[in-house]
């Protein structure tokens, strides 16, 4: 019967929900039946995690496409599956972010004996922790471990043609050589390979074997630099992600995987574009931590759908030139810039210099000092959502004027922030949901005056009672 409830087979809609509900957990199961068929297999892949554990739904997207579940391999589109799983009650929504955009999510108790049971039945993945007995282990195409690196003895039960293996635990733990060599030599024809958090001592040659993968997680700390010999290997990815590597030097061969999507280093050095037998990474649209040295035209506007990336290093010596390039991004939607925390001199920007493209809608700093006012240029950024004080930022600010920041939702402050900060005006605020809670604890503040707040948090502050300390006042007059 499960396999009739991916599929629908030959039988009835309504012959497999009576089926089913001869089955233990037949009501669960018959509730996942009665979804659309691309949601039950994006719904069933997010059971290969534990009940409760926080999945990153960064990696859930990447996994879905790697995977061929998403159409066109759109992250909105996997998105939108996500919060419609969410609406169905199969899925948890866990942390938030900007623009409220859920960033964890988890399987809830009750949904993962009959998604297990499913998955089980009709061949879709297998993973020790479950407690059914494995008649053909060939016809599985997944396998999953967690936690118990002995689990890794289970690949000598799968043929050749393993599609998916994850590694799904927080914990950190050295990974056997011989279990690497056995991966990469015995499962050619992997789309999904993700050992998480567990340590390869070194990069795998190996790997080179596995040339359809899609998607590719290692935690390799070692690892400084990306052969050719790798990168030509891999021409299929989509996602690259090695949050441990610090890459210094990239070859040029990177240029040629025109499928990557997903870029993910501890801090990654691309090396200039090669020119011939190269074209632009069309399709790469994150980037996550790139040296301030790769941001010349020659390397970014080959990158023309880049909607996140993150600078990382040392700001002040390369500002005139990313001052003026990363205008030319003009699908970015999110920019971090960080110094790189072990640069021992202060990293002042003047931020009056800076180009940013109006796509933008997300900006943060990271162990940066802004020597000059920021909003004049901040308000130039028409689409901009968020706005990020971090801790003991602003530390002399007196006077927070946010003018003509039109779609602004989220303000946050961390603690400390803007400690001497006297007066602040937002006009207006029809987007903005709430105010900072930090806020409330500046013995400071004497005046907050807000311009066409919603409705919501219109009527959070005339029931505040501390009102008149700190100055709340409503604009126009009677709304």
């Amino acid at each position: 019967w499960p396999f009739h409830i991916l599929y629908h087979g030959s039988i009835s809609l309504k012959e497999n929900i009576e089926e089913a509900l001869d089955e233990p957990r037949g009501l669960q199961v018959v509730a996942y039946c009665m979804l659309p068929f691309y949601l039950k297999l994006c719904c069933l892949y997010l059971s290969v995690f534990l009940v409760h554990f926080e999945i990153s739904t960064k990696q859930s997207y990447q996994l879905w496409i790697a995977e061929g579940f998403i159409p066109n391999n759109n992250e909105a589109t996997a998105e939108r599956y996500l919060e419609q799983l969410i609406n169905g009650g199969f899925v948890d929504a866990g942390k938030r972010g900007v623009r409220g955009r859920i960033n964890t999510c988890s399987i809830p108790g009750h949904c993962s004996p009959a998604l297990l049971t499913v998955a089980f039945e009709g061949e879709f993945f297998i993973s020790p922790i479950m407690d059914q007995e494995v008649k053909l282990w060939e016809n599985v195409k997944r396998f999953t471990v967690h936690g118990n690196l002995n689990d890794f003895e289970f690949l000598d039960h799968f043929d050749s043609f393993l599609h998916s293996l994850l590694h799904l635990t927080l914990g950190s733990h050295y990974l056997d050589s011989n279990y690497c060599e056995k991966i990469y030599k015995m499962f050619k024809f992997l789309r999904v390979l993700d050992l998480g958090s567990l340590v390869l001592i070194r990069y795998p040659s190996e790997i080179e074997y596995v040339f359809l993968l899609r998607y590719l997680n290692l935690n390799i700390p070692s690892l400084k630099s990306l052969p050719s010999s790798l990168l030509n290997s891999l021409l299929n990815l989509y996602t690259l992600d090695m949050p441990f590597s610090y890459i210094d030097h990239t070859a040029d061969e990177f240029w040629k995987m025109s499928k990557l999507r997903y870029l993910n280093f501890g801090s990654i050095t691309l090396s200039a574009h090669p020119g011939k037998y190269c074209g632009s990474l069309e399709n790469l649209d994150f980037i996550s931590a790139l040296h301030p040295c790769c941001c010349p035209e020659d390397i970014l506007g080959r990158l023309p759908n880049l909607q996140n990336i993150q600078i990382w290093g040392d700001l002040i010596y390369y500002q005139s030139l990313l001052s003026k390039i990363l205008y030319r991004l003009s699908c970015l939607e999110s920019l971090k810039l960080a110094k790189e925390s072990k640069i021992p001199r202060r990293s002042n920007i003047i931020l009056a210099k800076y180009q940013f493209p109006p796509s933008l809608t997300h900006l943060s700093f990271l162990n940066i000092e802004l020597m000059d006012d920021p909003m004049p240029a901040l308000e130039k950024l028409a689409v901009l959502r968020k706005l990020a004080c971090s801790s003991d930022g602003f530390p002399k600010l007196k006077v927070l004027h946010l003018k003509s920041m039109l779609w602004l939702q989220e303000w946050t402050m961390g603690i400390r922030a803007m400690p001497k900060l006297e007066c602040s005006i937002l006009n207006p605020c029809a987007h903005l949901k709430m105010i900072p809670e930090q806020l409330w604890c500046l013995k400071s503040l004497n005046k907050l005056e807000l311009w066409w707040p919603e409705l919501e948090l219109r009527q959070q502050l005339r029931e505040f009672e501390d009102k008149e300390q700190y100055g709340i006042q409503l604009y126009p007059y009677g709304i």
